[in-house]
């Protein structure tokens, strides 16, 4: 397995050694520096292009927040913010830090910031590999494809392919968007259903419909999307909301808040957004 590449930032060298010792003997993290100061960290984040930052706050001629501000979106690694100061949780998560630890904090604070980390890691890495398929998909289904079996000429952007690779229980599943019934968003994962099973993505429901196409796929609920192709039928339901009936059976919801989209459906037109 490969290694998460580690650097540490801490102008205190006790907490320096400290965060050292509880990553040096972690199979799955490389240590590839440590740092005193916002400008050394910056040089560090720069050349050794860690993955994962354990960063203070505050620290000598730039701050933690100096660092990643001026770090291009491409060169920003996964963010454990660590400081003595509570005041600055709610600026940390605005830089979407993976975490934030608050000095003194226990081991088994550190080991579930380190576990989320890796977590994020690993499936940034899955859902680069899953758009590159994507992206293939839509270079061989690409409307301009050569006769005679040559390449496609790459699809444009607003296209979209009629299959979707999604990592579900380990494996990359090929799925064709015609099959796909409902998707329900359950926490930090979605669930696909399908006309063969359900899998549980590890997305969000946002990301996941940002892959589909608008025209045949809408929102019903914050929890929900349906294939319009799929609706059977749609009866009023409390409070001015729906129940949308499924080709699977399914009960879903159709919130009033999405009440135009249900007029769009009706008249035939692509659901607004």
């Amino acid at each position: 397995m490969k290694k998460i590449r580690t650097l540490i930032v801490d102008d205190e060298p006790l907490a320096r050694e400290g965060v050292e010792a509880m990553l040096v003997a972690d199979p799955e993290i490389e240590i590839v520096g440590l740092c005193a100061d916002g400008q050394s960290a910056l040089t560090a984040i720069r050349g050794q292009r860690p993955e994962l930052v354990f960063l203070d706050v505050q620290m000598p001629k730039r701050d933690g927040f100096a660092v990643l501000s001026e770090l291009k979106p491409a060169e920003r690694p996964r963010v454990i913010f660590v400081t003595a100061y509570d005041q600055y949780a709610v600026k940390a998560f605005d830089f979407f830090a993976v975490d934030y630890l608050l000095k003194p904090f226990q081991d088994g604070r550190f080991a579930a910031a380190l576990a989320r980390a890796k977590s994020e890691i690993r499936q940034a890495g899955t859902e680069d590999l899953v758009r590159r398929v994507d992206q293939l998909l839509v270079h061989l289904a690409g409307p301009n494809r050569a006769k005679g079996g040559g390449v496609a000429a790459p699809a444009s952007s607003d296209e979209r392919p009629d299959h979707l690779v999604v990592k579900a229980g380990g494996d990359l599943h090929f799925i064709k968007t015609q099959e796909i019934i409902w998707i329900e968003a359950q926490g930090d994962f979605v669930k696909v259903q399908t006309t063969g099973q359900a899998r549980l993505v590890r997305e969000t429901l946002q990301n996941f419909q940002g892959r589909l196409d608008g025209a045949k796929f809408m929102r019903t609920h914050r929890s929900f999307v349906v294939n319009v192709a799929h609706v059977r039928q749609v009866t009023p339901a409390l409070y001015g909301d729906y129940s949308i009936i499924m080709s699977d059976g399914s009960k879903l919801r159709l919130s009033r808040n999405y009440r135009a989209k249900l007029q769009a459906l009706i008249a035939g037109r692509p659901p607004p957004v």
